[in-house]
């Protein structure tokens, strides 16, 4: 019996798609296996995060599309022979991780961005109604997104019977930021010990104001600091080249002998020794 080649060919790409499919699936589905627990694991961490960005997504559903995606780059890599498609499959385990980090991250700047906004909005709502969840009402209506989410989400959970200063250290937790973890603890502060709430929101706007100021002036006299960094951290790459294109065996002992490894280590040594100092100095953190 002649069977055409191309029916051979597909047949055989979809046993095969079909048996490694089926030993993931086991793999995956044994729940006392250290793979289980890992994809367990993975998949809470990516859904904390979705839910962080209010995103419609899950964690499940991210970690279902990359087994797909996986799953044909491989079988695509062994019968396309281009072996390649297996460095894709790294990208495609980590780029969802590391794009959600990147998100989460964004979100933190631009919170603390609107904090000041926030802090004088919340002080101009107490000075016409005295009631901390009146006011955190009225600001979230004021304020755009993403901090209106946040004030948003908060408020859900204070209608649905949370204490309001418990609301607050769940909203918090979830920005996961130090300037307005600080604004916050400032907040439950002066609701606790009855002080003069908008009073202490505007100075506390202020302090915000001035430290942004701050940190603006120092970004702008370390950016030049930074630019030499770079610099001065490539040249001994562009002086290699160069030296090994005007004359390819000037460079040739530090390749063949036991001083030449021995200095390119500790030049390599140094080198990132440096980087790291210099890294260091500039990090100005105020």
């Amino acid at each position: 019996m002649n069977i055409p080649e191309p029916l051979l060919r597909f047949g055989s790409i979809g046993l095969v798609g079909l048996a490694i499919a089926l030993a993931v699936y086991t793999v995956i589905t044994g729940t006392d296996s250290r793979l289980h627990q890992s994809i367990r694991d993975y998949t809470v961490d990516l859904d904390k995060q979705c839910r962080l960005l209010y995103l419609k997504t899950t964690g499940t559903q991210i970690v279902q599309r990359q087994g797909a995606l996986l799953l044909v780059l491989v079988i695509a890599s062994i019968f396309l022979r281009e072996f390649y498609l297996l460095g894709a499959c790294v990208l495609v385990a980590i780029v969802p991780r590391l794009w959600l980090d990147s998100e989460i991250d964004k979100r933190k700047k631009q919170v603390d961005s609107q904090l000041d906004t926030f802090l004088t909005t919340l002080s101009n709502a107490l000075k016409t109604s005295p009631s901390l969840g009146d006011a955190l009402a009225t600001a979230a209506n004021l304020m755009r997104a993403p901090i209106k989410e946040d004030l948003e989400f908060c408020l859900k959970e204070y209608k649905l019977g949370t204490p309001l200063d418990q609301a607050l250290i769940n909203m918090s937790r979830r920005i996961d930021s130090r300037s307005f973890n600080s604004a916050l603890t400032t907040i439950l502060i002066g609701r606790q010990t009855g002080g003069d709430m908008p009073t202490i929101l505007d100075r506390s706007a202020a302090t915000l104001r001035e430290l942004a100021r701050l940190e603006g002036v120092v970004r702008t006299k370390t950016a030049e600091g930074k630019s030499q960094a770079y610099v001065l951290g490539g040249i001994p790459f562009v002086v290699t080249v160069a030296i090994n294109l005007v004359d390819p065996g000037w460079l040739k002992p530090l390749t063949t002998s036991f001083t030449g490894y021995v200095v390119m280590i500790a030049a390599a040594g140094l080198w990132v020794a440096a980087v790291f100092a210099a890294r260091s100095i500039l990090n100005v953190d105020i």
